[in-house]
């Protein structure tokens, strides 16, 4: 039997290591780890350029909601569990209440969509001045509000919401509208009569503020 159909039956040898073939795996090496570098290095300038300012800038923007600068509605939900669960821990109370724009619709209809803005504009600003520096504000669905109140029975939420009915009254939308004046209802719930859970208590609040609503406007309902 020759040589070659010997090395045949046995199959094909690996490749004998050369200087060549070290010098070329060695080259190869090199330019996967110089690539891995020059990555590295790419991806440290992106994050140097995202300094903390702009991070803060970030979050506020997928959190807060661009008109009335308080938590949008996805933020506030987060917000409403993790109060109540603190709720549940330690056996507290935590009210809700939402509120809504009496005959907001005939007000587009009147003075343009723009006006909308400008009235959830006015509403936050009173609603912040009547609220705790603990309570947590933030604008749900369509242009409801909400106020979300930690470590408080219903009776209290019901005093703040009479107050914002009432300052409402009284103050001008702003100095192009002074001559309007606009009412809200406003539906008031608490953990744990009303529900247990942040869905249900939204749903009841929303019950209430349309109860409010159906009986004329420019009134609190607590059930």
């Amino acid at each position: 039997m020759s040589r070659d159909e010997s090395e045949g039956k046995k199959g094909w040898s690996a490749p004998r290591e050369t200087q060549f073939t070290r010098m070329q795996k060695k080259t190869q090496d090199d330019m996967a780890k110089f690539a891995d570098q020059k990555r590295e290095r790419s991806l440290d300038k992106v994050r140097h350029a995202i300094s903390e300012e702009n991070l803060e800038h970030f979050e506020k923007i997928s959190m807060y909601d661009s008109v009335c600068e308080i938590y949008n509605h996805k933020a506030f939900m987060r917000k409403l569990e993790t109060e109540l669960k603190r709720a549940k821990r330690y056996k507290r109370p935590v009210s809700l209440l939402v509120l809504e724009v009496d005959d907001l619709d005939a007000y587009v209809k009147q003075y343009g969509t723009l006006i909308v803005n400008e009235v959830l504009k006015s509403l936050v600003g009173i609603v912040q001045k009547a609220i705790r520096d603990v309570d947590v504000p933030g604008r749900l669905q369509d242009n409801r509000l909400a106020v979300i109140f930690p470590e408080t029975y219903s009776s209290r939420a019901i005093v703040v919401g009479e107050r914002i009915r009432e300052m409402l009254r009284g103050k001008s939308v702003s100095k192009d509208l002074k001559h309007l004046r606009l009412t809200v209802s406003v539906g008031i719930v608490s953990f744990p009569t009303h529900g247990r859970d942040e869905h249900d208590l939204i749903k009841m609040a929303f019950q209430f503020m349309a109860a409010a609503q159906e009986q004329g406007g420019d009134s609190v309902h607590n059930g």
